[in-house]
């Protein structure tokens, strides 16, 4: 005969010695686990009493509540973006161009700059911009 200790978890019915597993964890459904939040979530509810009125764990409950608030966060960020937009920083980079050719810089009149940008993966490079169009730009970028 086995020793008992391989069979942890399982109960034994001595009468007959059959070995029979422990019941699994109910895996309740996700509308279902919705459906429970949003009760608890109601002005004056009680996640105590929706708990045992399903026969539930309010441990879960809580823990339940605890997932839905992460994706709603989680989704009114990717929505609306960071809380306080006005805290976020663009990265600059300063890159030293060299100098043009002696002729090129004939044709230029006024001082030339060349402006980019960088969010994300995406980079936005505007060259030959006098110093009033590049200033302007940037305020405008800005606001």
């Amino acid at each position: 005969m086995v020793p008992a200790k391989y069979f942890a978890g399982a109960k034994m019915d001595r009468s007959d010695d059959v070995v029979t597993a422990e019941a699994k964890r109910p895996n309740f459904p996700e509308a279902f686990r919705r459906a429970i939040v949003k009760e608890t979530l109601k002005p004056g509810a009680s996640a105590s009493r929706i708990a045992r009125e399903h026969n539930l764990n309010v441990n879960m409950v809580f823990k339940w509540r605890h997932r839905y608030r992460k994706e709603l966060e989680a989704q009114a960020e990717r929505i609306e973006g960071p809380a306080d937009p006005g805290v976020a920083l663009l990265p600059v980079n300063i890159v030293d161009v060299p100098s043009p050719p002696a002729d090129e810089s004939l044709t230029r009149t006024s001082a030339c700059c060349d402006v980019e940008v960088e969010i994300g993966k995406r980079r936005v490079r505007i060259r030959g911009l006098s110093m009033d169009l590049a200033q302007q730009f940037l305020r405008d970028c800005l606001k």
